[in-house]
């Protein structure tokens, strides 16, 4: 007897053992099934044999975790289109209470949560929110503080989530310590846009010998004119700070104007003003930012009370 794989309304045509029973396969046929290649993990086959990808393993998975079952953790992050420190080794899925968790040695777990969120669809497969899967990554321990903190602020510079949907999903969780995502989501609300400029805040605080610095202050003339919004200001001293990179500076803005050419005439533009760009590397804030903040204390004591009298913050 010859087998039919069935036409199903999987966007990949992917079928559980279950579907292709319903449509008339026998365990030999299952067997053959198997041995051809078409079985992409233990319960789900696909119409055609492998090697298969990553959509359709993601998708076997989530037809694995069963109706309901939500993405989440890092992997969701990186469906959400972050780009993760490393390569994560399993594939996580909520599942409402009622169900019970189990897990595969393909690399794929299911949790049981009474808060199942709302899911998005990425290539049909239902994803956690941003927020939502951040902090699963911290619940389940699959990033480390650092790495969280970075994903944090790049999300939230990117508005993939706000500050307040992500307060709130740390008030809801239970489970490891929270510094990672707080610190970010802190850094954020105090001005920090990307992990450079929250380790250069950071470690401005941590300085007994330096005075206070405004994040991303919009700075202009007392006539009214935009002069620019540094990463970093030293009102008193007149002293701008910038992080430059091309991570976080590249690309074009939304007027098709190249990023990392107007980050670098930015620095002209505050020098015009009779201002003193100190500019750093994300590279030197992450090993050696004691000597970098050396530097920065020296040239703010010479600087003291020298800041041009015809710049102010913007309200």
């Amino acid at each position: 007897m010859t087998f039919a794989f069935p036409r199903l309304t999987h966007p990949l045509g992917l079928a559980t053992t279950a579907q292709l029973r319903e449509a008339g396969a026998t365990d030999r046929v299952l067997d053959r099934l198997g041995l051809r290649g078409h079985r992409v993990l233990r319960g789900v086959y696909a119409p055609q044999p492998g090697p298969f990808g990553p959509e359709v393993r993601l998708a076997a998975a989530a037809l694995w975790a069963g109706r309901d079952a939500v993405l989440t953790g890092a992997t969701a992050l990186q469906w959400h289109g972050l780009e993760l420190p490393r390569p994560m080794a399993l594939r996580r899925f909520l599942v409402p209470v009622s169900r019970r968790s189990k897990r595969r040695a393909s690399g794929v777990v299911t949790h049981r949560t009474r808060r199942l969120p709302r899911s998005v669809l990425r290539n049909g497969i239902p994803i956690a929110p941003v927020e939502r899967s951040l902090v699963d990554a911290l619940r389940y321990r699959e990033l480390t503080d650092r790495e969280l903190r970075g994903l944090t602020l790049v999300v939230l510079q990117r508005r993939m989530t706000t500050a307040d949907r992500l307060a709130a999903e740390l008030e809801a969780t239970r489970g490891p310590g929270r510094s990672g995502i707080l610190d970010a989501v802190w850094a954020f609300r105090n001005g920090a846009w990307s992990p450079p400029e929250a380790q250069l805040a950071e470690g401005v605080r941590s300085r007994r010998d330096l005075p206070v610095m405004r994040s991303n202050p919009r700075l202009e003339t007392t006539d009214g004119e935009p002069v620019g919004t540094p990463d970093g200001w030293f009102r008193d001293e007149g002293v701008v700070v910038q992080v430059h990179s091309r991570t976080y500076h590249d690309g074009l803005d939304a007027e098709g104007n190249d990023c990392w050419a107007a980050t670098v005439e930015s620095d002209h533009i505050y020098q015009r003003h009779d201002l003193v760009v100190v500019t750093v590397t994300p590279e030197m804030l992450a090993h050696a930012r004691d000597t970098f903040l050396d530097t920065l204390a020296t040239i703010l004591r010479n600087r003291a009370g020298q800041a041009p009298s015809g710049i102010r913050e913007a309200r």
